[in-house]
């Protein structure tokens, strides 16, 4: 999985990057619809991949109850795998908030708000985005001591 989430922010940032970059470049309408379309990608593609981090420590955490119940696992591997999935819950739900109101507020800029307010935004949502795929990485790895003293694995 950590692989996979590398490949996905990695990948999420440069979108982001360039649809930052396409913004800088828009001249009244040249060009808006290009960047229009690239950060209603951008969002999507943002929420997707903090949802997959999400329905991961999901599927683990059920796992753990699994193996609690039916193998005699020690309940307390159940409840670190319990914590991690709310930790991923935090980080992502701050993830995808920050691109919605990012994207929200490049929406209202024809109805009077300042293109700068959307800017500065937009670079605010990039950093803590980039952050936060750094704590959600370390996240992952915690979580997979976790698993391997859990699991002898």
């Amino acid at each position: 999985m950590k692989v996979s989430f590398i490949l996905f922010a990695m990948a999420d940032l440069l979108l982001m990057a360039t649809t930052a970059v396409t913004g800088l470049l828009v001249m009244g309408s040249a060009g808006y619809t290009r960047h229009f379309l690239l950060g209603v990608l951008t969002a999507m593609f943002t929420c997707f991949v903090h949802i997959v981090l999400f329905m991961y420590f999901v599927v683990q955490q059920k796992i753990m109850a699994q193996a609690v119940v039916n193998d005699g696992l020690d309940p307390s591997f159940a409840h670190r795998a319990q914590e991690c999935k709310s930790r991923a819950l935090k980080l992502s739900a701050v993830g995808m908030l920050s691109v919605v109101l990012t994207s929200l507020l490049g929406a209202t800029i024809e109805s009077g708000v300042s293109p700068s307010v959307h800017l500065i935004a937009a670079f605010s949502t990039m950093f803590a985005n980039a952050c936060l795929f750094y704590f959600q990485f370390a996240l992952l790895d915690a979580y997979r001591t976790v698993f391997q003293a859990a699991f002898d694995e």
